[in-house]
């Protein structure tokens, strides 16, 4: 994968930690909202595919992205597989990426999401609302995010 960002291209070929290997989806695909590169969630062990992350409306000029994580398959959620992936990510977007922010944007109906978020460390921005409709329903948006210093902190805090 090539990153543009400032002239400078960045590559990775994949991301890897103890259990799961993100491997790129594609180079990555600009839109109107900025730059999306996914990875595939990938179990080590069985070599299966488990979900996607994606940092989605990047914008390498301001040094932000917006990131979602998604694993369909509910038998694979709450195994630490998306705490893995979104920790891998996080070092690549801080550390690599040299990123001030990561946000996050979660319909309401999606609890489970939010919570997860909370848990990882990511502080509540703000609640946009009404700002997502489905099933002839609207729901509140919750934005959330985190910020390089506070990654620096917590990456300190846990050495």
């Amino acid at each position: 994968m090539t990153d543009t960002n400032n002239n400078k291209s960045i590559h990775c070929k994949y991301l890897e930690a103890e259990r799961i290997v993100l491997l790129p989806l594609s180079e990555h695909s600009v839109t109107d909202d900025g730059i999306d590169t996914w990875y595939a969630i990938v179990d080590k062990e069985n070599r299966a595919p488990v979900g996607m992350i994606g940092m989605v409306h990047r914008h390498p000029e301001w040094k932000n992205t917006g990131l979602w994580i998604v694993i369909p398959d509910e038998h694979n959620r709450r195994e630490g597989y998306g705490l893995e992936a979104l920790r891998l990510v996080e070092q690549y977007i801080f550390d690599s990426l040299a990123y001030q922010r990561i946000g996050v944007r979660i319909a309401d109906c999606n609890q489970a999401a939010v919570q997860f978020f909370k848990k990882a460390g990511y502080k509540l921005e703000g609640v946009q609302e009404l700002g997502y409709f489905q099933d002839d329903q609207y729901y509140d948006v919750i934005l959330l995010r985190l910020l390089r210093k506070e990654y620096i902190n917590r990456r300190g805090s846990s050495i």
